[in-house]
């Protein structure tokens, strides 16, 4: 079989019986965004994917209509008033590749032997690449082909556009940042769902609490011992967490150091271009180098945020002694 058609078989074969949530495993929001299901047979889950555009759009609903008393002298407001608006995110991109050259094929000689050495490329192209993605989520864009992250979601300058939306421009679309230097706790943890709150209801609150190992354990040793329980299906897939008011805390490597945050899911997600779902390696000859084939892999989409009132940051935390 010619080595080409060998890699292909390959590369298909590694796709194909590797768990999708590969590209999500070590990073538990890239897991709750992208994985947990949203990805099934290479397609992403119907409404996070996106066709194309200049900019991703969120629509959002950020007024009333005109309400109020109704009586018997009660003149009824017929004027038009606007209730919509949208934000709009632009692309961000990644990729990962690797190579194998002439020395790969001379040394590693023998089938078994370059089998091995391509899955061994293939794994690292997908780790490499939600390694980048599972950092910048957390993180404030430094370069315009990155994650718009948390970072920008929780930008505290009013004039600073998020979205291309800035709270000068519309009060209701502010960032939620606590700063005060604290040991984390039960009060704090409750201070960081109320200030996130959007309603009384569930649905109104936050759904998933990220942070720090450190502080994770912290909060766990201030709870009792029988009133410790986990998100099962995070603990499944590789996630230790705990629960506070039913919604897991859960430590993530790539969180900042003495930062909780408060997600509310509902309001956050991905979105994925139809053409860059994580695009399937190829392996393809050099122009210049014939005993040369490379590979990689493509992902473009962005954080996207429908209510940033939604979520909360509290910077600051330590844990209790």
């Amino acid at each position: 079989m010619p080595l080409l058609k060998q890699l292909e078989v390959i590369t298909d074969d590694y796709i194909e019986n590797t768990p999708v949530d590969i590209f999500f495993e070590d990073n538990v929001l890239l897991y709750m965004l992208m994985g947990n299901g949203k990805f099934q047979d290479t397609l992403v889950t119907p409404g996070e994917l996106v066709d194309g555009g200049k900019k991703i759009k969120c629509f959002l609903e950020y007024a009333k209509s005109h309400s109020g008393g109704y009586g018997n002298t009660t003149k009824i407001p017929q004027s038009k008033k606007d209730i919509l608006n949208a934000a709009f995110f632009r692309w961000a991109g990644y990729f990962a590749s690797n190579t194998i050259d002439l020395d790969d094929q001379v040394q590693n000689n023998g089938s078994a032997a370059l089998i091995e050495l391509v899955h061994s490329l293939l794994g690292n192209i997908h780790k490499s690449i939600r390694d980048d993605m599972g950092t910048d989520i957390y993180a404030k864009a430094a370069d315009p082909k990155l994650f718009l992250g948390l970072g920008d979601l929780f930008d505290t300058d009013k004039a600073v556009p998020y979205g291309q939306i800035s709270e000068n421009e519309m009060a209701l679309w502010k960032t939620n940042v606590l700063t005060k230097a604290e040991a984390i706790s039960f009060k704090v943890m409750q201070e960081i769902r109320r200030v996130a709150a959007i309603g009384q209801s569930k649905a109104g609150k936050p759904d998933v609490y990220i942070t720090t190992d450190v502080l994770k354990d912290g909060f766990e040793r201030t709870l009792q011992q029988q009133a410790r329980y986990a998100d099962v299906k995070l603990v499944d897939a590789g996630f230790d967490n705990v629960l506070f008011g039913g919604v897991p805390l859960v430590a993530d490597d790539k969180q900042a150091d003495g930062v909780v945050d408060g997600l509310n899911k509902r309001h956050l997600s991905i979105k994925t271009h139809t053409k860059y779902k994580f695009t399937t390696p190829k392996w393809e000859y050099s122009k210049d180098q014939p005993d040369t084939l490379t590979a990689n892999t493509r992902w473009i989409g962005n954080l996207v945020c429908r209510n940033r009132k939604a979520h909360c940051r509290h910077t600051g935390l330590t844990e209790p002694e």
